[in-house]
This record gives C-alpha cells, structure tokens and sequence, in this order.
C-alpha cells in the first residue's frame, strides 16, 4: 500500500482536496440558491425547510471524504480517480436540489447511497490492508454502509415515513462514528490538515458570499438602502472573516482536539450560517424580502455562526468557556435587537455590529486569556 501523507512534513491540501472543496460549494451554492427566490417579497415554508434537509446529507459525503482523506490519501492513481467519481456525482445530484424531496427523491436517495457505498469500500480496502493496526475501519465501513442502506431502503415508503427513514440512516451513520471516538483517537486526526481543509471550505464560502453580494449589485440602481445594504454586507462579511480566522490557527495545536468531533459537527452549524447570511445581503441589497423572513434568518443564520465558532474552542480551551458564553449571549441579544429596526438594511447594519463587537470581545476577554497548559 502506498504510504500515505498522514502526518507528513509540512502537509498541505492537494490540489485535488481544493478542486473537491470548490465542487463541493458549488453544489451547496445551487442548494443554498433556493433561499434567493421570493414570491411576493416571502420565501415559503417548503424552502425553509428544504435547504437543512438537502444540505446536511451533501455535508456529510463532503465531511467524510475530509476524515478518510485526512488519515488515509496517498494521492494515487486509484484514490484520485474515486474523489473525481464522486465529484461528479455531487455535481448530478445538485441538478436534483429543488426537487430533490418530491419527484426526484428516489434519484437524490440512489445518489447519495452510491457515494456513501463508495466511501464505505475505501475503509473497507483500509482494512483488507492494517486491519491489525487501524482497528476502526472496518467499524467505519460498517457504519457508513449501514446508514446508507437505511437510507436507500427509505424509496419503499411513502409520504412523510420516507423521509424519516431517509434521515434516520444519515443520523444513525453519524451516531455511530461519534460512538467510535475511542478508537479513532489512537490514530488521531491529522490537526493541521483538518483545520487547514475547513478554513479553506470556510474562506470559499465567503467567497460565494462576496460573488453573490457582487452579483446582486449589477441588478439594482445605486439608491441610498442598496448602498446601505451593499457597504453593511461587505463589512459583514469582512468581520465574520476575522472573527474565524484570527484565531483559528490554535486549533491546531489543542490537545482535546484528538477525534475533532467538536470541529468536525460544529462546522455544520457554521456552514449553515454563512450560506444563509450570505442570501441575507443579497436580499438586503436587492429590497426583495420581507422584514419578518429576513428577522427570522437572521437570528437563525448568526446563531449558527456563533456556535459553530464557539463550540470547537469552548472544548478545547476550558478557561476561555465563561468569556464564550458572555460574548455569544451578547451579540446574540444585539442580533436580535437589530431585527427590531425598520428596514432590512438597517437591520443589517445591527447584525454588522454585532459582529464587530464580537470582534472586539474576542481580543478583550479570550485572547488574552493563556491556554498554554492545553497546547502541544
């Protein structure tokens, strides 16, 4: 077997690894597109409801090919090929995201299951090869191919019974891995490569949310709200990159951080959160929203943000917890305070300063807080 680049001087993501993390977004950015349509200055229930159900099962294909490449790529021939495969089947199953819960349910299940049985015969291949020294893979194979089965059994039922099938499969398969973390820490993730491939999933993220607020700019007319709306969104998204990134590097180096889990689910959360923040200045901008959906994104999409931030150092750095918990309930209450604000513009500037106390808060009372004691 090829030696992998697990732990290997100076690792960096693949060129392969960032052309997967650009089709990954892709795929989410057409998932997420369904939040930028309005009827009537409203976006329906039905939308609502589909982007976490459509989004969660792409995220987890995209988070488990993260962990096995993590542990296991070699960069060969073989591995290469499989990644492109699954690309492309990413890429067919974003053609379905719309429609991905009524007709096309069967098609999106068949899809997703055809991946998920992929990545089960790579640690299943794992395991044919160190089966003695990497004891969980064939516990991975496992539970990756029982999820997946659930899920594909789900195209038997009908009506709301599919879908919970469906789901139970994906939260069985995740589960399942969560339950394996003793195994998992005694080959421990590879820190500086995980937190390397989720800021850069992070930062292509922001990207989007740059393109889509550039996008919207060439739909409008210059009035005061559009400026309002376009100089709040760019500030916003400027804060939320320096709130992720200013710290982030010390996650490579937390010793708690052996599994990742906390990284790894929370970023759930905070994916979730810049796509729908994203959508929000788009909508600020182009005055096609109503105040009470964009009030109600709003919290949602900043919630989001703000745990999937937090979590991961609340885990890992125990004297920052306190700080944590202060600062997030405050530029919650002020997210919430700015929802309040007469127009959706308005209530984006709030939001933006939320952030930018955020900011501030970080560097006054956590920052300077040490947390020698929890670094390698």
């Amino acid at each position: 077997m090829k030696a992998t680049l697990y732990l290997s001087n100076n690792r960096h993501a693949t060129w392969l690894e960032l052309f997967f993390d650009l089709v990954f977004v892709a795929v989410i950015g057409v998932i997420t597109h369904d939040l930028a349509h309005t009827h009537h200055g409203h976006i329906s229930f039905e939308q609502l409801v589909r982007f976490p159900l459509v989004f969660i099962p792409v995220w987890w294909i995209w988070m488990t090919h993260t962990l096995f490449a993590n542990r296991f790529d070699s960069d060969s021939r073989e591995q290469r090929l499989v990644s492109l495969a699954i690309m492309g089947v990413l890429v067919v199953l974003s053609t379905l995201a719309e429609t991905s819960l009524t007709e096309d349910f069967t098609s999106f299940v068949a899809l997703y299951s055809l991946v998920r049985m992929i990545l089960m015969l790579g640690y299943l291949h794992v395991h044919t090869q160190r089966g003695e020294e990497i004891v969980f893979a064939k516990d991975m194979a496992l539970s990756i191919g029982i999820g997946a089965f659930i899920s594909a059994s789900s195209i038997f039922f009908d009506g709301i019974t599919q879908y919970i099938v469906f789901y139970l499969g994906i939260l069985i398969d995740v589960i399942w891995q969560i339950v394996l973390r003793n195994k998992t820490s005694k080959l421990p993730v590879d820190r500086v490569h995980l937190i390397e491939r989720l800021g850069l999933l992070a930062i292509i993220i922001l990207g989007e949310s740059m393109i889509a607020m550039v996008g919207s700019l060439s739909d409008v007319s210059w009035q005061l709200n559009s400026v309002i709306g376009a100089v709040a969104g760019f500030a916003l998204i400027g804060a939320i990159w320096w709130v992720y990134f200013d710290s982030f590097h010390i996650l490579e180096k937390a010793k708690r951080l052996k599994t990742a889990n906390a990284v790894i689910y929370s970023h759930l959360l905070l994916c979730m959160g810049l796509l729908i923040l994203a959508n929000l200045i788009r909508h600020a901008i182009l005055e096609d929203l109503d105040l009470y959906t964009f009030s109600l994104l709003a919290i949602t999409g900043l919630v989001f943000f703000y745990l999937g931030k937090q979590i991961p150092y609340w885990y890992a750095f125990p004297p920052w917890r306190k700080a944590i918990l202060g600062n997030t309930i405050i530029c919650v209450l002020v997210t919430v305070a700015s929802t309040m604000l007469p127009t959706i513009q308005m209530s984006l500037v709030g939001m933006m300063v939320a952030i930018l106390i955020y900011v501030y808060l970080t560097h006054k009372r956590i920052l300077r807080v040490p947390v020698d004691q929890y670094i390698d």
